[in-house]
C-alpha cells in the first residue's frame, strides 16, 4: 500500500509538471530555442573560424596594449606638468598606479592569450621541448641504423649480438 502512495505521488507530480509545461507561453519556448540555436551557432563559428579568431584576438590585444600605453603615458605627462616642485610624491604615486595598471593589463592579456592558445590546441613550450628531444633521439637511431647497413650485410649474427648488448646497456642506464 505504501508503494501505491509513492507511485501515485510521483504520477501526480509528473502530471503537474506536464500541465505547467503545457501552459508555458509559446514565446518563452521560442526564446529558449533561439538561445539554444545561438549557442550552437557560436560553437560552430568558433570551430570554423578558430585560427582567424585567434589572430583577430591577438590584433585586438595589441591595439588595447597600444591604447593603454599611450593613455598611461598621457596620464603621467599630465601629472608631471601639473605637479612640479612639491608634488613629486604625487607623481611617484601616479607612476606607481600607472605601473600597476600596466602590469594588470599585461597579466590579463597574457592570461587571455594563454587561454586562447589552449582552446586552439597549440602545444606549450614544454611539449615542444619534449617533442624536440624525442625527434633528436629518433634521428640518432636512424643514423645508427644507416651506419649498420652501410657496414655491410655479412655480419648479421655479430650485429644482432651488438644490438642486444646495446639495448641491455640502454636499459641499465634508464
Amino acid at each position: 500500500m505504501a508503494a501505491r502512495k509513492k507511485t501515485s505521488k510521483v504520477e501526480s507530480k509528473v502530471r503537474k509538471a506536464r500541465a505547467k509545461a503545457a501552459r508555458a507561453p509559446a514565446h518563452l519556448i521560442e526564446n529558449v530555442q533561439q538561445i539554444w540555436l545561438a549557442g550552437m551557432g557560436a560553437i560552430a563559428k568558433a570551430q570554423k573560424e578558430g585560427p582567424a579568431a585567434f589572430q583577430e584576438a591577438v590584433a585586438d590585444g595589441l591595439n588595447l596594449l597600444t591604447r593603454s600605453r599611450s593613455t598611461a603615458e598621457q596620464v603621467i605627462r599630465d601629472a608631471f606638468e601639473t605637479a612640479q616642485g612639491t608634488v613629486e610624491s604625487r607623481l611617484g604615486s601616479a607612476r606607481d598606479q600607472a605601473t600597476e595598471t600596466w602590469d594588470n593589463l599585461e597579466a590579463l592579456f597574457q592570461s587571455r592569450v594563454h587561454k586562447a592558445l589552449q582552446q586552439l590546441g597549440v602545444p606549450s613550450g614544454d611539449e615542444i621541448r619534449l617533442l624536440t628531444k624525442r625527434v633528436a633521439e629518433l634521428n640518432e637511431n636512424v643514423k645508427s641504423l644507416a651506419a649498420r647497413q652501410a657496414r655491410g650485410r655479412g655480419g648479421r649474427a655479430r650485429k644482432a649480438k651488438s644490438t642486444r648488448a646495446r639495448a641491455k646497456r640502454k636499459a641499465r642506464a634508464a
